[in-house]
């Protein structure tokens, strides 16, 4: 027994070192489909763009399955209609884009009968389907289900092997459901980003609405100070994101007068002292609503702090020069050039010209000299057509209501 087992161990070293170098090689292909999976899943942020996060997919998908031609077809709404749009890939697809409608229906096909993917080859026999003579195989899979394909992976002609198989078929199915997975999480994030800015904007129009001279002011304070911000970046250390910040807590400066009553707001006389003190009372109550949203804490102090002077007179704590936020400073300015240019109860609006020689007169009294200096060395001009056709212009071409969208985000993400 001992004689035939050592006869057997002097045989076999061969074979034993074959199966390892297979085991090996096979362990070392799923250690790379394992970490290509990773790096999907950890680029999967917010931030992220969907075109980046489809090409990185593309383009790690090829490094360890090696074709001629890749790409993900997305749907979308073009002119009004729905079409199959190339979204990323790389090398030379063997398939024009007009061929993308057919090949969705074929994938649908197989997926209704009951298959994983659509593979097709030349390779063990004819074509199942009819496909351009350059081409050899084909491998796609849906991005989604069959019952609600939003596109999918596709591609051919692989390079390494003779034909796709079962391991590729399973390989791209992770990935395009990953890729599925991103993409409706952006859907998730964008359509919670919309309704976010739909209620701040019908809160803040709330307010605007119970005084007729105000309507409109608190976007437009929003519109002026992310102008202002974006202006003193070039001199100031503010962040993307920072402006985002300063764009949305002029957005909500006011959001303490919810609290005052419309008698008092609209009122033409003198105020008496504890009228005064009610409308003095906004930048406190407005920072007060705010602090119930852990979210909002990064806009509270443009909010509590836009009636703050320069000079230190201003209210509610009387902070002086830098003591004041930047945010605050920048608000602050924006406020009351919106104010000074709009009509009011007690006063009709100023000129742009007046209104901008009252700016340049506040500066280091009521104002920040530095944003005045700013504000005053930027293009009102454009500035103030913009305002006058109540944001229809583009600006920076971005659309306007989509910037609110996007700095949401700073908020929520």
């Amino acid at each position: 027994m001992t004689a035939f087992s050592n006869r057997t161990l002097r045989a076999d070293p061969e074979l034993m070192e074959k199966n390892l170098d297979k085991l090996t090689t096979e362990l070392s292909e799923c250690y790379e489909q394992i970490m290509l999976l990773y790096k999907l899943s950890t680029h999967m942020t917010l931030d992220q763009s969907c075109s980046t996060y489809l090409q990185l997919a593309c383009d790690q998908l090829t490094q360890i399955v090696p074709v001629e031609g890749i790409a993900i077809f997305l749907e979308k709404t073009v002119e009004g209609n729905k079409r199959l749009v190339l979204s990323a890939g790389s090398g030379l697809l063997s398939l024009e884009p007009s061929m993308a409608d057919v090949l969705q229906m074929h994938l649908t096909a197989e997926l209704t009968a009951g298959g994983e993917a659509l593979l097709d080859s030349q390779v063990d026999g004819p074509f199942k389907y009819a496909w351009p003579q350059r081409l050899r195989n084909i491998l796609a899979v849906p991005v989604g289900t069959a019952e609600r394909m939003t596109g999918f992976l596709v591609a051919t002609n692989i390079q390494n092997k003779q034909d796709f198989d079962s391991t590729d078929v399973k390989l791209f199915n992770s990935v395009a459901s990953q890729c599925a997975v991103f993409i409706e999480n952006g859907r998730l994030f964008n359509d919670l980003k919309e309704l976010f800015i739909g209620s701040l904007k019908a809160l803040t129009n709330s307010i605007d609405a119970k005084d007729q001279y105000t309507r409109g002011h608190s976007e437009r304070v929003a519109l002026i100070a992310r102008w202002i911000a974006e202006q003193m970046k070039e001199t100031a250390p503010l962040s993307e994101q920072e402006i985002h910040y300063i764009y949305l807590a002029g957005l909500l400066h006011d959001i303490g007068k919810i609290g005052v009553a419309e008698a008092v707001l609209r009122k033409q006389g003198r105020l008496t002292d504890e009228e005064r003190a009610v409308i003095l009372a906004h930048p406190k109550i407005g920072a007060s609503i705010l602090s119930e949203i852990p979210q909002m804490r990064q806009i509270i102090p443009g909010v509590l702090y836009h009636h703050e002077r320069y000079d230190g007179s201003g209210y509610p704590e009387g902070l002086r020069g830098e003591e004041i936020p930047l945010c605050a400073r920048i608000i602050a300015m924006a406020d009351a050039f919106d104010a000074m240019t709009s009509r009011r109860v007690y006063r009709e609006a100023m000129s742009i010209r007046r209104a901008l020689a009252e700016v340049e007169k506040g500066s280091g009294v009521q104002f920040d000299p530095a944003v005045v200096q700013t504000f005053l060395g930027s293009p009102v001009e454009h500035l103030w057509e913009v305002i006058q056709d109540e944001f229809i212009e583009t600006w920076d071409f971005s659309n306007f209501e989509e910037y609110g969208i996007k700095a949401v985000g700073a908020l929520i993400r």
